[in-house]
């Protein structure tokens, strides 16, 4: 549930549209991750394999090392394999978009919810981001400053909406109609 100000009516509810959607991002993560999946699992296997086969106890704590230092590597691989794949069958349940009569709404569920609120303002810079299946209408975008200090942009709104082009018309609306 959204809570709106006094005079304030919804013109607009979605979610995204469930699949994957940038098809391209997602394979060269999967891609990226296959080698450190499958060598996390294999030393994990080889150190399991060398403990049952350990004649000393410093063989056996070599194994236990090598079981354990395999654990961070298939779990980022298993995480950049499996992760676009689940988040293509997860995010459409975890995510509500709502348009009103004055601003933009976010609204993320499950293990971090959060609600994102975007005035519609007449200079707010709006972008239409059309796709096969789904489009995305951006919002708001920010500068901010990674870890190495560069700038990047931020952008949030709308993303893969199957109505992308009728909510972008609308969100124009409302800005020519802002005082």
């Amino acid at each position: 549930m959204i809570p709106l100000r006094p005079n304030e009516t919804v013109l607009w509810e979605g979610a995204p549209v469930p699949g994957l959607h940038q098809r391209s991002k997602a394979v060269f993560l999967m891609v990226f991750g296959l080698p450190f999946l499958a060598l996390g699992v294999a030393l994990f296997l080889f150190g399991l394999h060398r403990l049952t086969q350990a004649p000393t106890t410093s063989d056996a704590g070599l194994a236990l090392f090598l079981t354990a230092f395999a654990l961070p590597f298939g779990g980022l691989g298993a995480f950049l394999v499996f992760g676009p794949l689940i988040h293509a069958r997860t995010a459409h349940r975890d995510i509500r978009y709502a348009l009103t009569t004055r601003a933009a709404y976010v609204m993320r569920q499950g293990r971090f919810p959060s609600l994102k609120v975007y005035p519609i303002l007449p200079y707010t810079a709006l972008e239409l981001e059309p796709g096969p299946r789904a489009g995305t209408v951006w919002l708001h975008a920010r500068l901010e400053r990674d870890s190495d200090g560069d700038l990047g942009t931020t952008k949030s709104g709308f993303e893969n909406i199957a109505e992308a082009e009728k909510v972008f018309l609308m969100i124009r609306d409302l800005q020519d109609k802002a005082p």
